[in-house]
Parts: C-alpha cells; structure tokens; sequence
C-alpha cells in the first residue's frame, strides 16, 4: 500500500542549499513506495539571501549576481499557496524538518494546514531532537522524531497505514488520550546503509553555491555525522548527551560509499563544486583518508569543500587534500581570546599559536581556508573580541589570497549550554506557549544580529563591531591602542556569576524545563535591552 507525503522545507530567508538530511527522508520515503511532494518557501519569502547579503555588506565575502533567483511572494500568496498544494496533492501525512531559526515561520504553515485539512504532522530535525518533550506539546504537531529519522519515517507511515499503531516505531514522541508517549530512541544508523541521496525533488537553483566570486553548481555530501568535542555553543553536545543510549554521534562514511555516490550524482548533475557538510570531515584513520584522497583524485576529480577540527589537519593530509581537489577548508575559530576559548567555549586546549601554526601549514600547501569566528558570547568582553580580530589579522597576513574569515553571532539555540546559561541568566525573553517553552522569542539567528543580552558588552557595540570586524581585520580602521597587548589576566572582567555557570556545565546541556531564570539582570533592563 502507497501513502502520499507532502514534505514542507519551510526556509524563510532564503539561503539556498539542498538540505542532505531532508533529502534523504525524502528518498527513503520513496524508495518504500511512497509517493513525495515537496513544497519549498526558499524562493518566495524572501528577494534575496538575506545570509549571504548581510556578509556582503559586513566585508566577508564577494558579492555575485543571483539575479531571476528570487520571487517574493506576500504571506498570503504564501499561504494561499501551501493550501493549494495541499488540496492537490491530498497528502495522508505532512513532514517537515525544523531548525529553530524558522520554526515559528513553519509553524504559521503547519497552523493553517491543520485548521483546514487536519492532516496528520511528522516532524523531525535538530530542534526536535533536542527538545522533543517542548515540540510535541505544539497542537499544530503529532509525531516528533527525536534523533535519525531515515528509519522511523517509512515505519510511522506503515503502522498508519496498518493499523495507526505507532507505538512499535523508533524514536518517535506521539499524543494518545491527551498524553505524550515515546516509544524509545534505537542505534543510530550504520552510514553505509544509508542510500544514495536523490535530488529530483529539488529545484535546480537549490543545487548552486556562491564560493569566491563565483557560482557553482554544486552537489552537498555527509562523509561523517557527528562530532566528538564537547562545545557549549554546538548541538552535537546535545546529541551526546540526550542521544548517549543511541551510541557514538561521531560517525564515519566508508571511503567505497563516499566515492559510489558522488561519482553517480555526479553523473547526472556535472557538479562543478562539491561541498562536504560535516563537522569535522577529517576526523578519521589516515589509511582511509589516503585512500579517499587517492580515489577522489581518480576517479571523481571535482574540487571539493570542507569543513574540519584544527587538530585534523596536518603534513601528510593537507598535500593530499590539494592533489586531490580540495579548494577550501573551513575552521572553526570562533575567538581569538584562549581564555574564553578554553573557560567559556570548552573548545579543547588549543592555544592561538597552535591555530596560527596550522592556519600557516594550509597556506604553504596553497589551500585556501576560513576561519569561522563568534561575537556576542556571554561573558566575552570587547578586550576579549578585539582579541579576536587580531588573531584573524595575523592569519590574513599569512596571504591574503588563500585565507579568508567570517563573523557571525553567538546564538542561543536550544539544546545547548550557551542557551541554559543564556535561560538561567535571564539574558532572553522565552515563549511559554505549548512547543514553544523555553525558546527564544527573538528571531534567533546567527547572522542577521545579535539576539541575547550580553552582561559584558551592549548589543549596539556587538553590532558596530560585527560590521567594523572586516575594516578591522585589513586595516581600514586602527584597532584602539589599549587593545593593542594582550591582557591575559583579564582584569577587566568582573562576571564571576556567568563563569561559575559554565563550570556548572561542563558535563554538558540539560532539558531547558528544568531551569529557574535568576534574577541577576532585571526584566526592564532587558526589555530595554532587546528594544534597542
């Protein structure tokens, strides 16, 4: 028996890019006989990519003419849309994938739908991941799926085909007589049984990539899931800790797969770019990498995009990275300041020196790298920031031409440390409505502005110097001549309450329901704060 699924990728501004993993729900959905529909906002809500706008404007990349990408629609067109869709197709089961940036964006979708045609909802995603126990409880939605969702989708659609007994299918949250039952998290996959991603469903705009001044046609891959560090700004923390009976997040790909897929998507789509979505793709056993590196270099020869751990990368990979293809390499940064890398981060022990260390090892082997800062973190103060920019002004200066950088804002996401500090410290205003508690009600983002209070820096100058960061970092502007040495006491920072929060959780995240704000900074000054 065939169902009908009509997929939502409810993306509101516009920054475009085939997500691997709603794609692949939609291909295992299929691939169980299933019939798929997807309904994609990327290119109507908004006029343009707005991601890749602001990092124009502030300096951090080339601009490069999308132009008949975009065609705006109202809300109601939106609407009215996303209804007609729905009555077209019939759909017996509607799934969409949440991030919280857009989540209350898909929920007035979810709203409307279920107002009309009281069609049962799947989600899945990060967020729900995370919080499934705040997303289940929104009335718009009936099934969450907490963790992979590749097995649990064409299972919930078989027992509701069956008999709508859901109670047998893997990581799902469902409602049953007014209460919330899960059935029970399984191990998480074996990434060689994962299929072939297929790319029909998409528009084709959604295959290309602005990259250097330039756009590609580009295909995206997962050769890895998860990563081992234990960030307190990132979800995979999470993911260790709400998933730990799950196994190990960190997940590699076999070289034999990797290379399988790409080479027969490649064929069908002459990618001119491919891009790795991983975490940290080059965490793994260098006899494997030597083999990919190898094979990649013979038998797909299309340049390729990573992103990896700083320790990852070394002499033996980096000449093979560039034999192979690969043109760029992201890092993740974040600060300049050991201190607050170390204390606040929990990004490992890594000191400035070792970065500079590695970030000059990938020029001399002309790989041309990025490296991903923060500003905004709780407990950062601005001597800790222009710390920042001068470690990203001595990288530059390693060539301009093979190292690059991009800023964007600490965000307090649920699921992770940086959002229980964030909820402890009443530096956000959060929603107390059902699927909603404890989240933001900010339009979190980490690149459009900064959307939580900082106790040690004004959201003003968070943002005057987001934008400055680039005129900064090439000299434009003179960085102030008492930020110019290094105060590695910080005797600057009095903020003893939000740094004995982060020793609180060093041992990780937990559920944001079980937090009582304090009252350390007083709800006007936050309202007026957040008005500013």
């Amino acid at each position: 028996m065939s169902s009908k699924v009509m997929f939502l990728y409810p993306n509101h501004e516009g920054y475009f890019r085939a997500p691997v993993g709603l794609t692949l729900i939609m291909t295992v959905t299929e691939i169980a006989g299933h019939e798929v529909k997807l309904f994609d906002t990327t290119f109507m809500n908004v006029s343009e990519n707005k991601d890749d706008a602001v990092r124009v404007k502030s300096g951090q990349v080339k601009p490069v003419s999308m132009d008949n990408y975009f065609t705006k629609k109202s809300k109601e067109q939106i609407e009215n849309a996303w209804l007609d869709a729905i009555e077209k197709f019939s759909p017996d089961l509607i799934a969409t994938t949440i991030v919280e940036d857009s989540y209350e964006f898909a929920d007035r979708l979810l709203n409307i739908a279920k107002k009309k045609f009281n069609i049962p909802v799947v989600v899945g995603g990060s967020m729900p991941t995370v919080v499934p126990q705040v997303i289940i409880e929104n009335p718009n939605i009936d099934y969450v799926v907490e963790a992979e969702g590749e097995v649990s989708v064409p299972e919930l659609l078989s027992a509701m085909e069956k008999d709508g007994d859901v109670s047998k299918v893997p990581n799902l949250w469902y409602k049953k007589d007014k209460k919330v039952l899960q059935t029970g998290l399984v191990k998480y996959l074996n990434m060689d049984d994962i299929p072939n991603q297929r790319l029909h469903f998409w528009d084709s705009k959604q295959f290309t990539k602005p990259y250097c001044g330039k756009l590609y046609t580009t295909g995206f891959f997962e050769a890895s899931r998860g990563c081992m560090h234990k960030c307190h700004y990132c979800i995979n923390r999470a993911f260790q800790v709400f998933q730990e009976e799950s196994g190990k997040v960190r997940r590699n790909k076999s070289v034999n797969r990797i290379i399988e897929e790409v080479k027969a998507l490649h064929k069908k789509m002459n990618f001119g770019l491919i891009m790795f979505t991983d975490d940290n793709f080059l965490a793994r056993q260098p006899k494997e990498l030597d083999e990919l590196f190898d094979r990649w270099g013979k038998e797909i020869k299309v340049p390729y995009w990573i992103n990896t751990c700083i320790e990852t990368v070394n002499d033996r990979n980096l000449p093979q990275l560039k034999s192979s293809g690969c043109v760029g390499i992201g890092i993740g940064l974040e600060t300049g300041s050991d201190w607050v890398r170390q204390h606040l981060l929990l990004k490992g022990k890594m000191h400035n020196d070792f970065y500079m260390e590695k970030f000059a090892l990938m020029a001399k082997y002309k790989i041309r790298s990025t490296a991903n800062n923060m500003i905004g973190i709780p407990g950062e103060y601005e001597a800790d920031f222009f710390e920042t920019i001068k470690l990203n002004k001595a990288i530059r200066a390693l060539n301009k031409d093979l190292t690059s950088f991009d800023v964007s804002f600490m965000a307090p996401y649920m699921g992770t440390v940086i959002h229980n500090i964030a909820l402890e410290m009443n530096l956000i205003k959060v929603h107390d409505k059902p699927g909603f508690k404890g989240m933001s009600k900010m339009n979190i983002s980490m690149r459009q502005e900064s959307t939580m209070v900082n106790p040690c820096m004004t959201k003003e100058r968070i943002m005057e110097l987001f934008y400055d960061f680039a005129d900064y970092v090439s000299g434009k502007k003179d960085i102030p001549e008492k930020y110019l040495k290094n105060d590695l006491s910080r005797r600057y920072a009095d903020s003893n309450e939000i740094y004995e929060l982060y020793e609180k959780y060093k041992q990780g995240p937990i559920d944001p329901v079980l937090i009582v704000p304090k009252e350390s900074i007083k709800e006007k000054e936050l309202e007026e704060t957040i008005r500013r």
